[in-house]
């Protein structure tokens, strides 16, 4: 049976040594492959993951990780077609240490190579020709896949060989002469740490239906000579990657909460009736596998109960037939429409329990249980997935009434970071921050775990402060407490941009405090 391959290499099914082409001097397909403007850059080392468990340096035994992460020229999209290349000599394994890994942190993890059998097996492999290799170099690719279409979008590669990392010596002489960067290997069993620095921005995140996926991949890839003929090994498994969300933007409520309004008119009994839905939210983006609350208002102007009210979670797949406008000719922001919707209601939950009474009103709030795994996707290469909650009003036994209001899902981890990347995420974040807002003697930046929580509530507290307290009486109130105040800001520290905001807030805070546990 034959198979489609990729136009760069072609595999035969029933061959376990596999030989790549010497990759041309020209850019490969130049009209399916994109090159975006980062490719070539060397990502900034973020250091190791930190762990309650981590031993000491003098008690690893494994060589020290390279920690050179770069984004490649030629993108290795082979892989697409064949991300596992067996061979008889040379076996591969590959593991990561985090079952999750974060933007702006590092995914480290240890390659297990054994060569001829390792130890056991060197007599039966003398007669074997030798085995030099040339590269051992891990990479990280996110793929996008809708149908039999696929791309890749991201790839990040570090190289665990080189003149400065040296194979071990249970596995190649330290005293071998190099020759054409080749190292002579023999039977061994090698343990080959790595260590890729992430981007804090690394697409969207892991999804798969039925049609459609974007998935990443660790994989490993081995070059070498056997006699004389240049060979490749390939091994790869499927990871979990996610770009960090902005801890100060992505659980705040909206400046105006979103708010939607439908209403149908009946006929009965001679008489004209109405009912007029409305639900809102305050805030668009919720996280997966948690309640989703919304508030639903109920006008009954009619003349019989409405007894059954549904929400439902509908999923909308945008499918695209071409790519986007190249960003290089300035149109990387055109809208662009979809050639196919697919919809689909992911869950339904109903209330038989309420029931609104003619000629009234009522107003509950809602929860649904989001399904966990369920995510949002920006429009790619080939698909989007969107996210809309449904409110459906049961009138008669033909008529309905629904209004949908636009949500975002994204995965729990993009907010709450696990702890032991959470020390790179926050440097990373914080580099972030300082080179798009220069800092200042008096002004920094500092983040803190659960800060997207924090800043929720900090947003509604300082929103029930305007409502509740006057700017006199903030006046007034601060300016009575800084008069007996030991900790009175300096001259500097007032002229500072934003201190007479914050000093507020805290004088608010501390006022309320005392207030409380005053006799």
């Amino acid at each position: 049976m034959k198979m489609n391959t990729s136009p760069l290499t072609r595999i035969s099914e029933k061959s376990s040594n596999y030989r790549m082409p010497e990759p041309p001097s020209t850019p490969l397909m130049p009209s399916l492959i994109s090159i975006p403007a980062d490719y070539g850059k060397t990502i900034p080392s973020r250091g190791r993951s930190t762990s309650p468990i981590r031993p000491g340096p003098s008690a690893e035994k494994l060589r020290r990780a390279p920690s050179r992460t770069f984004i490649p020229l030629a993108l290795p999209i082979d892989i697409l077609d064949f991300p596992r290349i067996p061979h008889t000599r040379i076996n591969l394994a590959i593991s990561v240490s985090s079952p999750v890994l974060m933007g702006g942190a590092t995914a480290e993890g240890v390659v297990n190579l054994v060569i001829d059998g390792g130890l056991k097996k060197a007599k039966a492999s003398r007669k074997l020709a030798t085995i030099s290799i040339d590269r051992i170099s891990v990479s990280i690719v996110g793929i996008e896949r809708s149908g039999a279409r696929q791309h890749m979008f991201r790839c990040l590669m570090t190289d665990l060989i080189d003149e400065a990392h040296p194979p071990p010596v249970d596995m190649a002489p330290p005293d071998q002469p190099i020759s054409d960067r080749l190292w002579e290997v023999k039977p061994s069993t090698t343990l080959l740490p790595f260590r890729l620095d992430l981007p804090i921005m690394l697409g969207p995140p892991p999804y798969r239906s039925r049609k459609n996926s974007i998935t990443y991949l660790v994989s490993v890839l081995v070059e070498a000579k056997m006699g004389g003929k240049r060979s490749y090994v390939r091994e790869s498994g499927e990871i979990i990657v996610l770009t960090v969300h902005d801890p100060e933007k992505a659980l705040l409520n909206l400046p105006n909460p979103l708010v939607v309004t439908e209403e149908v008119q009946t006929s009965h009994r001679g008489s004209l009736d109405s009912v007029e839905l409305t639900a809102g939210v305050h805030r668009q983006t919720w996280i997966s596998g948690y309640p989703l609350f919304v508030d639903v208002r109920i006008d009954n102007r009619g003349s019989r109960f409405v007894k059954k009210v549904e929400l439902q979670l509908e999923r909308m797949t945008f499918i695209y037939a071409h790519a986007a406008p190249s960003e290089e000719q300035g149109l990387g922001d055109t809208l662009r429409l979809p050639d196919r919707c697919e919809k689909e209601v992911i869950l339904k939950v109903s209330n038989h329990a309420w029931q609104v009474q003619p000629q009234s009103s009522d107003l509950k709030t809602c929860s649904l249980s989001v399904p966990p795994g369920l995510v949002s996707v920006d429009a790619g290469r080939f698909f989007g997935v969107r996210f809309f909650l449904n409110v459906r009003v049961a009138i008669s036994f033909t008529k309905h009434l629904m209004v949908q209001l636009p949500i975002t899902l994204i995965h729990p981890n993009s907010i709450d970071i696990p702890p032991n990347s959470l020390a790179q995420v926050a440097a990373t974040i914080e580099q972030k921050h300082r080179s798009r807002h220069p800092p200042t003697p008096d002004i920094s930046y500092n983040y803190r775990p659960g800060q997207a929580f924090l800043a929720a509530r900090r947003q509604s507290f300082e929103q029930a402060a305007r409502k509740t307290i006057s700017q006199e009486e903030i006046t007034s109130i601060a300016n009575a407490l800084d008069d007996n105040d030991p900790e009175k800001p300096s001259t500097q520290q007032a002229r500072r941009p934003g201190f007479w905001k914050e000093r507020t807030v805290f004088v608010i805070r501390r006022f309320l405090h005392r207030s409380a546990h005053r006799p």
